[in-house]
């Protein structure tokens, strides 16, 4: 789907423009968090012909059985979907030797990944290499959390601040309230501490970070931008200043040896120089050139960086100030403003719980930490309560 065979070249794949916008759809989708079964789910209520559908059709396939019903057509399954993120002829490469025969058999039987072979750049790509491995990283980091096949809009963007492991979802006391915990400290209370958050505490404190930096990108859009590049590097602007005065000083010695070049050259010519004399200066100067060369095309790079972030910076503030008013969280919206949260342990405080995040954002990076008070645990073998039980619990 997506692509049809050349009509002068079987062995040769175009854009098929009556398919292509689906699949870009469905990556479009997937970026923004949605899982499979919801991109098929969205496919069904948009009422997009499913790819058999296409086939039979354009007289492909002999589906005449499924298509009696003509509810059929809109029929995606999230396996079509998954196959469909996951298969590399959308950045336009071709994949060889997917399937073998079984011998004696006459049975076709899928071959290994590392058996197969890939020869890239055959035709031109539907999505481009960062979608198509953004996609890809939000489909396999959502995982179904219990039972009845919920997924925390939180799937993949939670990360513990001290191990930099992913959090897991997890049902906690007799009330069964939805918490985060450490997934290193889930297998191995040695390697980590448990940095177990409360599901509404996290909402809130997330919720309340992105409604400030909305409305704050909305009503002062400068001051976002400026807010944005202090944060993420806050010796940026000495480093700017820094890196532009060494490329200029690089850049001019550059010159000045390819002008001594040009005079020993003279010299040479001339007899004022000797051969060995020549050589040994030809090798000393040919060496400096490399290294400035090196040097140039280093600080060129940290110009590039600085430049690349004042402009994310920018694409963020723009971001945020479309969220001015945000009232929900869902998987959409996190996954567009936010690359990743990551929690800290909790402490206790005589004034209750506290608990720090800090989440980077899509565009603008890590734009501070938000500290907040926090429900305290209460755990059935202390009969302590509040701050003290809290206690009892960080050092048990």
């Amino acid at each position: 789907m997506g692509y049809r065979k050349a009509p002068d070249n079987h062995n040769k794949l175009i854009v098929d423009e009556e398919t292509a916008w689906i699949i870009k759809r469905i990556f479009e989708y997937a970026n923004a968090g949605m899982g499979s079964h919801k991109i098929a789910s969205s496919l069904r209520k948009e009422q997009v012909p499913c790819p058999s559908w296409w086939q039979y059709t354009r007289g492909e396939k002999d589906y005449s059985q499924r298509f009696s019903d003509p509810t059929n057509k809109y029929e995606w399954s999230h396996t079509v979907i998954r196959g469909i993120i996951g298969n590399p002829v959308y950045l336009g490469h071709t994949i060889m030797c997917k399937h073998e025969t079984v011998f004696k058999v006459g049975l076709l039987k899928k071959t290994p990944d590392a058996d197969r072979i890939r020869v890239d750049n055959t035709h031109e790509p539907l999505v481009s290499q960062e979608i198509f491995d953004n996609a890809n990283a939000k489909i396999l980091s959502r995982k179904r959390e219990d039972t009845s096949g919920n997924v925390s809009i939180f799937s993949g963007l939670i990360k513990c601040g001290t191990c930099g492991k992913a959090m897991s979802q997890r049902y906690w006391g007799r009330d069964r309230h939805r918490i985060f915990v450490c997934n290193t400290y889930a297998k191995n209370t040695q390697r980590c501490t448990d940095h177990r958050i409360f599901y509404d505490d996290l909402y809130d404190a997330v919720l309340a970070d992105i409604q400030y930096h909305a409305q704050l990108a909305y009503e002062d859009r400068d001051k976002a931008v400026a807010l944005a590049i202090r944060m993420n590097d806050k010796a940026e602007g000495s480093r700017a200043k820094s890196s532009e005065g060494k490329l200029k000083q690089a850049r001019k010695r550059y010159d000045e040896v390819t002008r001594m070049f040009d005079r020993l050259y003279e010299d040479s010519l001339s007899g004022r120089i000797s051969n060995d004399n020549f050589t040994r200066l030809v090798d000393k100067y040919q060496a400096e050139q490399a290294q400035l060369l090196e040097q140039i095309d280093a600080l060129e790079r940290a110009m590039q960086e600085v430049r690349d972030t004042r402009q994310n910076a920018v694409q963020w503030a723009d971001l945020m100030a479309e969220y001015a008013g945000i009232q929900e969280l869902t998987a959409e919206n996190l996954n567009l403003l936010v690359e990743r949260i990551e929690v800290f342990d909790r402490a206790a405080t005589d004034d209750g719980v506290e608990q720090t995040i800090r989440i980077c954002y899509r565009f603008g990076g890590y734009i501070g930490e938000r500290c907040f008070k926090v429900k305290a645990m209460k755990h059935g073998g202390h009969r302590r309560k509040g701050v003290d039980n809290e206690k009892a619990l960080l050092v048990s």
